[in-house]
């Protein structure tokens, strides 16, 4: 006679074997674990008890997949090399943390349709939400799908033209006040390089420089108007070439305001090989602060965003959304004019 093989396995622990052991309900097992409702100190010391005698191990994988939930949230750059998204990073994945939640980075590098395959990697990783940096073309990509899909999102930086949470910086009248403080100090020919056209924080960035110019009866002058790129590599090396057109042209400005980091590093790169120097010969100021910007001397005045709140307010929104279902906000934060020696009276 043939005897069938078997392989003995060790008993599965349940919930109900605990709450047999501490003489309770299953329910109130299930409260002293997720710490949903008070129990006496008595009750929940049986509890603990009875999960230590018996090894209970809480089956983390099966109740993910029941509450659809991975404690996990996608974080989407436009550029991962952009030292003002660095900051950005930093506090979001620290203040994830605190919320219990594992952030997972990638960077689309400003590519619209990198930027769709990356959310829907995410999206089939089951990540819980996104917080997402977008590209100059997300409402046409990404922003379709994650409607469809009804991914909890938060957009940082750039507000595409979609509904959702938004949580960024005051753009128009931060650099509004950029200009007033070149013009208050006799400066009249002021030039602008901004990012890439067409997104809100370049436009919003013009409109407050252009107000400026208005309320002081400075005509607008569009020639003093320098686009950039919106990528880091590009970015450097089309601002150079575009400066140096311009201060060869004649005419030239008096002062410039960078209107953002990347910007700043164009620039400062024309200023030295023209061999002009900051601020005897031309002012500088800049939108965005870095932490390596105290070793530019002199020491640059500049917008300084407010990159820790800005990371702390989209965790916020976005595990409301999570785990509450909230309606969408759109947070703007004020950021802060910080003066150095860049700029001096004519």
């Amino acid at each position: 006679m043939t005897k069938n093989c078997s392989i003995e396995r060790s008993p599965v622990i349940t919930i109900a074997d605990v709450s047999r052991v501490a003489n309770v309900s299953m329910s109130t097992v299930s409260h002293v674990i997720n710490g949903t409702k008070n129990v006496s100190e008595e009750t929940r010391r049986r509890v603990m008890a009875a999960i230590e005698a018996t090894g209970y191990t809480q089956n983390f994988i099966a109740k993910a997949l029941k509450k659809s939930e991975t404690k996990t949230i996608g974080l989407v750059i436009s550029d991962i090399r952009n030292r003002y998204f660095i900051d950005v990073i930093y506090a979001i994945n620290n203040e994830a943390a605190k919320h219990g939640y594992t952030v997972l980075l990638a960077s689309s590098d400003d590519n619209s349709k990198t930027e769709l395959e990356i959310i829907k990697t995410f999206h089939e990783r089951r990540v819980d939400g996104i917080i997402l940096s977008p590209t100059t073309d997300s409402e046409n990509n990404s922003v379709p799908f994650i409607n469809k899909m009804g991914i909890p999102v938060v957009y940082v930086d750039r507000m595409p033209a979609a509904n959702g949470d938004w949580v960024g910086t005051e753009n128009e009248k931060a650099t509004e006040a950029l200009a007033n403080h070149l013009i208050s100090l006799g400066h009249k020919r002021i030039a602008l390089v901004v990012g890439l056209r067409g997104i809100n924080t370049t436009e919003e960035r013009i409109t407050g420089y252009k107000n400026a110019l208005s309320n002081a009866g400075i005509p607008f002058d569009p020639h003093f108007i320098v686009p950039g790129e919106s990528r880091s590599e590009p970015s450097k090396t089309k601002t150079k070439e575009m400066i140096s057109q311009m201060m060869s042209a004649g005419n030239c400005p008096t002062a410039i305001i960078a209107a953002n980091n990347l910007m700043v590093l164009g620039t400062m790169r024309a200023l030295q090989e023209l061999g002009l120097r900051v601020p005897e010969d031309i002012a500088l100021v800049a939108f965005d602060d870095f932490e390596w910007a105290d070793l530019f001397q002199p020491r640059l005045t500049t917008i300084v965003q407010p990159s820790e709140q800005i990371s702390l307010q989209s965790i916020e929104l976005l595990v409301r959304q999570i785990e509450h279902g909230a309606p969408a906000q759109t947070i703007t934060l004020q950021p802060e004019l910080q003066q150095g020696e860049s700029v001096r009276a004519i």
